[in-house]
């Protein structure tokens, strides 16, 4: 694969090592998780919920429910994604002492969420059920706190580690997403309904 040369990119030589260390470390923590973690469950992840969401979007395509698919397809990729920064965060919290990291890093983890705008998703997530629901249904009330747990525990003094901080963002960003992805879902499905009444 080609990659392509920004003016951000950096050349090869030693004046490059600490550019690819960082990006080095957060490399080995992804090899970490995939190839060596221990398969402990993590409490509240259920991994079968993303295949049991994607089934509901693949069934709604097959009944002709092309909008509803869409929307519980992306429902079920955010919430791999927040499951994936979940693992990243069990795998590496217990070991973060273990493999020493240079600060400065954030660019290399690809945080391009904030937590601030991560916060005002999941209030705003929060003030809304979907169409024709009196309150928010559980799942979405699951997945509400866990995006919650995670930016409450970068409010912690002692949690300083760069790459813990920005799996906590990525994953309560995700969660947010699902939210979203959700209440359209459950308003997709609700339409066909109204319109048939």
């Amino acid at each position: 694969m080609t990659r392509l040369r920004t003016p951000e990119s950096h050349t090869h030589g030693p004046e490059n090592a600490e550019h690819e260390l960082k990006k080095a470390y957060n490399c080995a923590i992804e090899v970490g998780v995939t190839h060596f973690w221990d398969r402990h469950s993590i409490a509240g992840v259920h991994s079968d919920e993303v295949f049991t969401i994607y089934k509901r979007g693949f069934n709604a395509l097959r009944s002709g429910d092309r909008l509803a698919a869409e929307r519980w397809a992306r429902t079920a990729k955010h919430l791999a994604r927040a499951f994936w920064h979940e693992a990243k965060i069990a795998y590496l919290e217990p070991r973060s002492s273990e493999l020493p990291y240079l600060e400065g890093a954030l660019d290399e983890y690809s945080l391009r969420e904030r937590e601030d705008t991560t916060a005002d998703l999941l209030e705003s997530c929060a003030r809304h059920c979907p169409p024709g629901m009196s309150e928010m249904p559980p799942e979405m009330k699951l997945y509400l706190n866990r995006g919650r747990k995670h930016l409450e525990k970068l409010a912690e003094p002692a949690y300083k580690h760069e790459l813990l901080r920005a799996e906590r963002i990525k994953a309560a960003h995700e969660y947010g997403r699902v939210l979203e992805c959700v209440a359209l879902a459950y308003e997709a499905e609700a339409k066909p309904i109204a319109r048939a009444a």
